[in-house]
C-alpha cells in the first residue's frame, strides 16, 4: 500500500524527501565561487495555512539583499489551457481503470468535495483528480500558496523573477507512473484511515514549521512508489535546478525559493552546489508560535 499520499500530491512543487538530511534550516546561504554578494536557497511548500507563513521577516531581508527571485515555476505566467491538456490522460478514462465499487466511492468523493461529479473529470489523470480533492482538503488560510506569495512579494519589490524549470520537468515526472499506479496511489489515499489526509497534512505542517528536515524525510519514504518515479521528480530536477542556479549566479545575486525537498541529500540542490565550488550554510530563524 501506497503511505504518505498527501506529501506525494505536494511533491508537484517539492516537498519529497531524499537522501539524509544535513543540518535544520530552511534557509541557506550561497558564497563563493567568485560571487560578488551572497545568494540564498530557501525550501518552499505548496500550501495556504498561515503557519507556514510566520517566518521572521528576516526572509524578506535576504530576498530583498538579491538582485532576483528564482522559483520552479512562474505558475501564473504558464498558459493554463497547456496546463490543462498536460493533465489529461491520452486514451480512456478512469472508469476503465476502477471497479463498479471504486468508481462510485471515487464520484460520491468528487460530488462532496468539489461540488461536481467525477463524470467532468474522467479524462484527468489520477494523480491530478487526487489533487484536486487534496486542494479541497487543504485550509485557504492565506490568500496565496506559499511560493506564489514569494512571486507576489517579489514583484513588489520590483525583482526579476527567473523559472528554474519548464512545466514539462514537473509533469514528465508524475508521467513516469503508469495509470494503474496512479489510480492505486488515488485510492488508497481515499481508504486508508490510519494515514488519513487530515493527519498527513497535519505532521507536514508541524515537520516544516519545526524545520524538521529528519523528520519531514521520515513522513516521506514510501518504498511502493515506482524508483523511476523518485529519480525523475527529485534527481532528474535537482540537477536541473542547480545547473540553473549556477548559471543565474555568475551574472548575479538570487533568492531562490523551491521545494524544501530539493535542498538536502546526496543529490540534493545543496550538495550538487557545494561540488560545483560554492560555500553554503544553513542560516538560523524561528517560525512564530501561534497562541
Amino acid at each position: 500500500m501506497m503511505k504518505n499520499f498527501l506529501l506525494l500530491i505536494l511533491a508537484t512543487c517539492g516537498i519529497v524527501f531524499s537522501g539524509a538530511a544535513q543540518e535544520n534550516s530552511l534557509l541557506w546561504k550561497v558564497s563563493g565561487k567568485k560571487t560578488d554578494s551572497p545568494s540564498y536557497l530557501y525550501g518552499t511548500i505548496h500550501i495556504q495555512a498561515k503557519e507556514v507563513f510566520a517566518y521572521d521577516t528576516l526572509i524578506y531581508d535576504k530576498m530583498r539583499s538579491c538582485d532576483a527571485l528564482a522559483v520552479e515555476l512562474i505558475i501564473d505566467e504558464i498558459d493554463p489551457e497547456t496546463t490543462k491538456q498536460l493533465m489529461l490522460m491520452e486514451e480512456g478514462t478512469i472508469a476503465d481503470y476502477l471497479s463498479d465499487e471504486e468508481y462510485h466511492l471515487l464520484d460520491s468523493v468528487m460530488k462532496a468535495r468539489t461540488g461536481q461529479p467525477l463524470m467532468l473529470f474522467e479524462k484527468m489523470k489520477p494523480f491530478f483528480l487526487a489533487s484536486q480533492i487534496m486542494q479541497t482538503m487543504m485550509p485557504k488560510e492565506m490568500p496565496l500558496p506559499l511560493d506564489m506569495h514569494f512571486i507576489d512579494t517579489a514583484r513588489k519589490m520590483d525583482k526579476n523573477i527567473l523559472a528554474l524549470e519548464e512545466l514539462s520537468d514537473q509533469i514528465g515526472a508524475i508521467d513516469k507512473m503508469s495509470v494503474e499506479e496512479q489510480v492505486d496511489m488515488l485510492m488508497d489515499g481515499l481508504t486508508d484511515e490510519e494515514n488519513s489526509m487530515e493527519k498527513q497534512f497535519n505532521q507536514l505542517v508541524d515537520a516544516y514549521v519545526e524545520q524538521d528536515l529528519d523528520s519531514l524525510q521520515v513522513l516521506m519514504q514510501d518504498t511502493a512508489l515506482p524508483e523511476s518515479f523518485g529519480k525523475e521528480l527529485i534527481i532528474k530536477r535537482n540537477k536541473g535546478m542547480a545547473k540553473a542556479l549556477h548559471k543565474i549566479m555568475k551574472k548575479q545575486s538570487v533568492f531562490a525559493a523551491f521545494g524544501a525537498a530539493h535542498l538536502v541529500g546526496e543529490q540534493g540542490v545543496i550538495e550538487l552546489l557545494r561540488q560545483k565550488g560554492y560555500k553554503i550554510e544553513p542560516v538560523r530563524f524561528d517560525f512564530a508560535i501561534a497562541e
